[in-house]
């Protein structure tokens, strides 16, 4: 595929996560995909490496709740079988809960699907967010 073509696909990848369109952002994840947030999992319980059904249960369970939920991409960059995207997060919910958060995210592509994606972000935000929700 060409870094372009790579691009496209990469920025519906994060429109579809932007509008929580978990069907439509899985189809793009290739079968042996990988989604790791580089953390720590015994500091940070988000951190460490999901294979495709991981990511899914991940994505869907942080990002399901929201009432409002936006992902901003502010750049793209691509070279070879990479595209790198710097991002922004604001979300509120549930309740009055409110999260933000920046991202720079690379996604490598194989044959038109993502085959890998590396997702730094602040952790502290997170857990800031998981904070102010209420507690069963």
């Amino acid at each position: 595929m060409s870094v372009e073509k790579n691009k496209e696909i990469v920025l519906n990848a994060c429109q579809y996560i932007s509008d929580r369109n978990f069907p439509a952002l899985f189809d793009l994840i290739d079968d042996e995909g990988t989604w790791t947030l580089p953390n720590r999992k015994d500091r940070f319980e988000y951190g460490g490496p999901n294979d495709k059904a991981g990511t899914k249960a991940l994505l869907e369970g942080f990002l399901g709740p929201f009432d409002q939920f936006r992902f901003d991409v502010h750049s793209v960059t691509g070279e070879e079988d990479r595209v790198v995207v710097e991002a922004t997060t604001e979300g509120i919910g549930p309740g009055e809960a409110k999260y933000n958060n920046n991202y720079l995210i690379m996604f490598r592509l194989r044959d038109g699907k993502l085959i890998k994606v590396t997702e730094s972000l602040d952790p502290f935000q997170v857990l800031a967010y998981v904070e102010q929700l209420p507690t069963a």
